[in-house]
């Protein structure tokens, strides 16, 4: 019940007014929901689908009836999707089409029956519209709409944290900026001509798990490239918005009702190694106007009024400087709405530290309190303002008993996938209420198979849980109560039930809660047992106890026994990480299996013997700046690289080599800058391995129970 009611609000919340069921019967608690709101419904019965059976055509009637019956009483339905891409016949469908008549009198007048994308036998097979996704002109979208009147679908590939400068190019990388782009066109052409035209729908709400589908581009790091799957979503399958999400809502939810300012991208930090004069900074706004600062509100790069409906406010020959972009929104000359994006690589703007406080008491230790463990959840080792010492998120390696204390989530379940596989992400949004960003920037979100555990002694306990809510709430207002709810239990035994982050502390402010248990069997278990909306968040751990005498047990690290002069052992490998110990260098783009490594930061100098055991069977990723390097003779390369921001951008060729469990590895570091450990796995890439045979309509032998026919604009044969 709660996630539909969750899914409803982030249909609402980017102004939608019709939903499409893709492409299966939805939960009847949408249409009550469509009902009471107003929002049109495209029901759907089935896709793909057909099988020249008694059997299959028995249930499938039997199963159209019960559909039809459950949904007819809905004043929100508007038609009654047979198939989507239908594989029936057009007698099949034409008989089904007649059923519905039967259950439902209004379809005739009202309610038409519907294909889409190719069938039939009912009133309307509905096209779609991928131009500019699979071929075809965009810049027709409006003309073809005219013709077209409706539009099932339209839409186009996305890579959460891909990004690209140069405006929208059509054979380009499929980027975030790319998608956003697309899709505003399409939706201002869609309105110039909305009076001659019924509507489209985009596809879709959230990605999907899609085996069918030979790709897995979800996101830009391989922490985050599931798949296969169908990456067009508003909404990562974690129901994190992408910039498409403020695009719609800048158009479609008025400023009267919910004013809103958005800066594309928050997830584009590094996107400048320099200072100077930039262009094509956008900004996403329903505001009259919007002026953009590079500070926290005093030096003005603009102030721009709004172009109308599906377009976006635009900031060229801009002067940056510093690390900060804030936007204000105006309503009839008052300031509305807020936003702002912090930068890597550039110097720190006036009055940045003001928005860090100092003395604030969140993470000050309790008097008396023996503080066992201190964790920061999906993130490195952190030092606070108190001095406290964060420990970096570890995995759990199997077997672990009571040895080790560590996090687990749903990648256990299969042997060696990656630990922390979509199941950490980061923001760089500035937290209130901390001095401490860092802690609370970086996060594990999960569902039920999401747990810590800690070895200690049977006793009682105190447990401070850290929480932010990264995505709900941003750019400005929004009503986001109850889109995320879940439990936290200790042992088994809910402490925190229905938690609403947004509710308690909006977006991007600091949350502790603090909660007592009782140790029996010699660990203490954090779990998160029941989500009823969106994925529970976690930020930080700390547990503590009266007694004093009370020792951590250690977390497994893939090496030990470091031997290096002058190098540091680190988690949680990122972009804008210093790269070197005795250098400000940064880095300014990582390959994308890096992202989450274990590292080894070394100086920067000429000569380092480097030396260590490998504790698991590891592979060791290597940069180097030079194109041949004899001590890694036995390492294969690889195409990806890292870069850093020396000298506007310095690349590290990266190579690869895989050492078992307890082998001593020894590096000569000249020339090498960086050098990133990765548990050895044996998951697959993100693309359907299933083994696949092509046949060709056109040159097919066919009998007497297969023709030819013209199906979805191509050649088909039909059974």
């Amino acid at each position: 019940k709660e996630q539909v009611i969750a899914r409803v609000k982030w249909m609402e919340a980017a102004g939608f007014n019709a939903f499409r069921d893709g492409h299966q019967p939805h939960n009847l608690l949408y249409g009550k929901l469509f009902n009471q709101k107003g929002i049109l419904w495209w029901t759907q019965l089935s896709a793909h689908v057909w099988y020249d059976t008694p059997e299959f055509k028995t249930n499938f009637k039997q199963l159209l009836k019960e559909w039809v019956i459950e949904r007819r009483n809905d004043p929100s339905v508007v038609l009654w999707g047979l198939q989507n891409e239908s594989k029936i016949p057009e007698a099949f469908a034409k008989e089904c089409t007649q059923l519905i008549r039967e259950l439902d009198p209004t379809s005739a007048s009202q309610r038409l029956v519907t294909t889409c994308n190719g069938g039939d036998g009912t009133d309307w097979d509905v096209p779609q519209n991928w131009t500019g996704t699979y071929g075809g002109n965009p810049d027709t979208y409006g003309d073809d709409l005219k013709k077209q009147v409706l539009v099932g679908e339209y839409g186009a590939w996305r890579t959460l944290d891909l990004h690209t400068e140069g405006g929208y190019q059509q054979n380009g990388p499929v980027s975030e900026d790319r998608f956003t782009q697309l899709m505003e066109k399409k939706v201002r052409l869609a309105e110039s001509v909305k009076d001659s035209v019924a509507g489209h729908f985009f596809w879709l709400l959230t990605s999907h798990d899609n085996p069918g589908r030979v790709q897995g581009g979800e996101g830009l790091r391989e922490l985050d490239r599931i798949g296969p799957v169908n990456y067009k979503g508003m909404l990562t399958p974690w129901e994190e918005p992408t910039d498409i999400f403020y695009m719609f809502r800048s158009n479609y939810v008025p400023a009267k009702r919910e004013p809103m300012v958005y800066i594309a991208s928050h997830t584009w930090p590094n996107r400048w190694t320099q200072p100077g004069i930039k262009d094509s900074i956008m900004v996403y706004s329903n505001c009259d106007e919007v002026e953009l600062f590079n500070d926290l509100g005093k030096v003005s790069l603009d102030k721009q009024k709004n172009n109308g409906f599906g377009t976006h406010f635009i900031f060229n020959k801009a002067n940056i400087q510093y690390n900060v972009l804030y936007a204000v929104g105006y309503l009839n000359g008052k300031s509305v709405a807020r936003d702002t994006v912090f930068l890597d690589h550039l110097p720190e703007a006036p009055g940045v530290a003001a928005l860090r406080p100092s003395g604030i008491s969140l993470l000050k230790p309790k008097p008396g309190l023996n503080y066992i463990y201190r964790v920061n959840s999906g993130g490195a080792d952190y030092v606070d303002e108190w001095g406290n010492q964060w420990g970096a998120d570890r995995a759990l390696p199997p077997n672990a008993g009571s040895k080790y204390w560590g996090s687990s989530s749903w990648t256990s379940a299969f042997n060696n996938m990656p630990a922390f596989f979509a199941s950490q992400r980061r923001t760089n949004a500035a937290i209130k209420g901390t001095k401490d960003w860092e802690l609370f920037q970086s996060f594990r979100y999960g569902l039920n198979q999401l747990y810590y555990q800690f070895p200690l002694p049977n006793g009682n306990y105190e447990i401070e849980l850290y929480f932010v809510e990264p995505w709900l709430g941003v750019g400005g207002s929004m009503e986001a109560g109850a889109m995320r709810l879940f439990d936290v239990a200790v042992n088994g035994q809910t402490v925190i039930k229905d938690l609403d982050i947004w509710k308690e502390a909006g977006a991007n402010r600091a949350l502790k809660k603090t909660v007592r248990a009782k140790v029996s069997d010699g660990i203490l278990r954090i779990s998160f047992p029941n989500t009823k909306a969106g994925q529970a968040i976690i930020a930080a751990i700390a547990i503590a106890s009266n007694n004093k005498n009370i020792k951590a047990a250690p977390a497994f690290e893939m090496i030990r026994d470091l031997k290096c002069d002058g190098c540091v052992y680190n988690a949680w490998l990122d972009e804008g990480d210093k790269l070197f110990t005795n250098q400000v260098t940064r880095i300014y783009k990582l390959a994308p299996a890096l992202f989450g490594a274990d590292w080894i930061r070394m100086p920067q100098k000429d000569h380092t013997k480097l030396q260590f055991i490998a504790n698991d069977t590891i592979d060791l990723y290597v940069g180097v700046a030079k194109e041949k390097v004899s001590t890694l003779k036995d390492f294969e390369r690889l195409s990806d690289s890292v870069i850093s921001d020396e000298s506007g951008g310095k690349k590290y060729d990266i190579y690869r080599k895989r050492f078992e469990t307890g082998k001593t590895v020894i590096i000569d570091s000249k020339d090498i800058g960086l050098m990133g450990i990765l548990p050895a796995t044996n998951m697959q890439p993100a693309y359907d391995l299933k083994p696949t045979t092509s046949y060709k309509a056109d040159v097919a032998v066919l009998n007497s129970s297969v023709v030819k026919q013209v199906v979805a604009g191509g050649e088909r044969t039909v059974v």
